[in-house]
């Protein structure tokens, strides 16, 4: 997970615990609740359940929708702006001096502005994740190689038959068709299935365009066996980067927790780990793959030490 997110989540696990003890106060001195009521209120709301929300959308809505945030500065800013803001706002109102005129006042109010150009922030990030990338005329006039595949099937789908006869079976399964395509740009899956991307950029345009395709060339004799995309891990071997995570879990299973740990549990239920180099499952979720070979190779180092 990268860090912000998981900043807003561990802030907004604070705020809850925060807003909690003072929910068991006032229902001790029920006289409490005229000063602190305000403060109650903004931890839970723009505390806890703001910045919580915050922090999974930010992991979660880019990788399930393949569209980064457009703007990743601002969710640092809006980390910022909103603890400022709403830090700033409750120390002022339980000091009781928040509406007093003159220049506690207008900072009560410039504490309000932080917090709301935050919330700003987080609308314009979110909001244009789940947007589907479109110009203004419509759909993408050409498809090119970094559009992920998922992207490509859902406003084409008639380019489905190229994707098929090119040797993209495993997107007849709609499982696959929502998760790793996805992910996965047209360059890296041609790359997968070694199959040519500029010829394939070509087939799939005409296909959008209407224009008849060039004859196809008739195929080259088959190689006696075709290029592996990845190579399977022996035992008192170490990882490397086109080793396959579906391999390197099976012989090293305690590889399994740097994994988990860097994507999230939920990868593994992805049809993907079983033919996937770990250098692309790094790409994927936006993890240095050095970072990930060198936590992978110190848990096999302790394995074969056993």
């Amino acid at each position: 997970m990268e860090n912000y997110p998981r900043l807003f989540i561990k802030a907004g696990l604070i705020y809850a615990l925060l807003g909690a003890i003072l929910g068991m106060a006032m229902a001790f001195d029920p006289s409490l609740s005229g000063r602190i009521r305000f403060v109650h209120i903004h931890l839970n709301l723009l505390g806890f359940m703001t910045m919580f929300v915050a922090g999974v959308a930010f992991h979660v809505l880019p990788r399930f929708n393949a569209r980064p945030v457009p703007w990743p500065e601002g969710v640092k800013y809006q980390f910022y702006l909103q603890n400022i803001g709403l830090l700033g706002m409750m120390a002022m109102h339980a000091s009781g001096v928040a509406w007093r005129e003159g220049i506690f006042h207008g900072l009560f109010i410039l504490f309000a502005v932080s917090a709301g150009v935050a919330i700003f922030l987080m609308f314009y990030n979110l909001y244009f994740v789940l947007s589907p990338a479109k110009v203004a005329e419509g759909l993408p006039s050409e498809i090119t190689g970094d559009m992920k595949v998922g992207a490509v099937l859902d406003q084409f789908p008639q380019t489905m038959p190229v994707f098929m006869k090119s040797g993209f079976t495993a997107l007849a399964n709609p499982t696959a068709r929502k998760t790793l395509a996805k992910l996965v740009s047209i360059e890296k899956a041609c790359e997968k299935h070694d199959v040519d991307s500029a010829e394939f950029l070509q087939k799939l345009n005409a296909v959008i365009s209407g224009k008849p395709q060039a004859p196809t060339p008739p195929p080259a004799p088959p190689a006696e066996e075709k290029k592996s995309s990845g190579k399977e891990i022996f035992k008192g071997e170490m990882c490397q980067p086109d080793t396959l995570v579906g391999s390197l879990i099976k012989i090293y299973p305690g590889s399994k927790s740097i994994f988990e740990k860097h994507y999230g549990e939920g990868c593994f239920s992805c049809p993907g780990q079983a033919f996937e180099q770990v250098q692309e499952t790094a790409h994927m979720h936006n993890v240095d793959p050095d970072l990930i070979l060198v936590e992978i190779n110190a848990v096999i180092a302790t394995e074969n030490r056993k």
